[in-house]
């Protein structure tokens, strides 16, 4: 993010180019990257943004819609169940977005990407992002470990 002078007025988001998309810095790549080529996990990043969006639009009430991170789509069903990585994905960035909580903002909701599997609009069949694994031909689902640890995690076990 960019600094944004304090004497300002205040615009609305679409408005609002003092934010842009880094996918590196100095050449070093800002965090792991998922399938896609512009998704990385980068958990400090949202703390950033949403303590951004409080600081700089007079902490409105946020609920965060679509966060997830993809794997191939052409991943085998016994290598989709076991998705280790999409679990510290939401381990850590439910952890930067509980600290946001804490420093004040307004989040009242979260919603992870995606709940199966799915044709991925600009992207077809090629990612996955969901917690259930989807078998394309016969349609049957999986949940995978990332939807029993979401299932866990909402007990709070």
């Amino acid at each position: 993010m960019y600094h944004v002078p304090q004497n300002t007025t205040a615009i609305g988001y679409q408005q609002d180019w003092q934010c842009g998309f880094a996918y590196d810095k100095n050449g070093v790549p800002i965090g792991p990257r998922a399938h896609s080529d512009w998704l990385y996990n980068v958990p400090w990043g949202l703390y950033k943004a949403v303590m951004y969006v409080k600081e700089r639009y007079g902490n409105p009430t946020i609920i965060l819609a679509e966060n997830g991170m993809d794997q191939p789509g052409n991943v085998t069903l016994p290598d989709a169940l076991v998705d280790t990585t999409r679990v510290e994905y939401y381990k850590s960035y439910l952890k930067e977005l509980k600290k946001t909580v804490e420093d004040g903002a307004n989040v009242i909701g979260y919603m992870a990407w995606s709940l199966m599997d799915n044709f991925e609009w600009r992207l077809g069949y090629t990612s996955r992002f969901g917690i259930t694994f989807v078998d394309w031909d016969t349609l049957k689902r999986y949940p995978k470990m990332s939807a029993y640890w979401f299932q866990k995690m909402l007990k709070r076990q």
